[in-house]
């Protein structure tokens, strides 16, 4: 009689066996997957969460300073003419300006120059202002006033003679300028 148990194969696997084994099939599988990395630039632990692309800094700032070193030295690999680093010294070429004030301060009446526009004239009455509250009093103020308004007033006077002079004829009045051309041409070339 024969044993069952020699009728298995050597293996003792539950499958029929009535001739020589012709191939043996196993499957092995293993899974592997990953659950930290370290960070490219400065080395410290990066938990990966299992979705999308492992990450290779922890930080953005990591990433940027990591992309700029490699530019940086690719740019220093290049030849010199194509922009590469040299290995000269850096020259420094400086140019020096010296700039001399002279003052010079003479005696006798200054000639006033009157204020010419509006932001010339909030200044000059910003500056007045700023006198009388600083203490200079009224004094000071009404001479600068009066200093001024004796400007203003001989201004006036100098422009009411220029008109006069002109009414009277003794001044050319301003002449208007000439158009270029005959009637023709300007009419054309409109």
């Amino acid at each position: 009689m024969t044993n069952p148990e020699s009728r298995l194969g050597p293996d003792n696997d539950d499958q029929e066996h009535d001739g020589d084994v012709l191939a043996v099939r196993e499957t092995v599988s293993v899974g592997e997957r990953l659950q930290s990395t370290t960070c490219a630039w400065c080395g410290e632990r990066i938990v990966y969460a299992g979705v999308g692309r492992p990450p290779k800094y922890c930080r953005d700032s990591h990433r940027r300073r990591a992309s700029e070193l490699r530019t940086a030295q690719r740019r220093a690999a290049r030849p010199v003419d194509q922009g590469g680093q040299t290995t000269e010294p850096v020259r420094e070429v400086v140019e020096r300006t010296e700039t001399v004030t002279r003052t010079t301060v003479r005696s006798g009446p200054a000639k006033l120059r009157l204020p010419e526009d509006i932001y010339e004239w909030q200044h000059a009455l910003a500056q007045l202002q700023n006198q009388v509250r600083n203490g200079h009093g009224l004094a000071g103020f009404y001479a600068v006033l009066a200093r001024d308004l004796e400007a203003t007033a001989a201004v006036v006077r100098e422009r009411q003679e220029h008109i006069e002079q002109r009414a009277a004829g003794l001044v050319p009045a301003p002449r208007t300028p000439r158009l270029q051309g005959s009637k023709k041409k300007r009419r054309k070339r409109r």
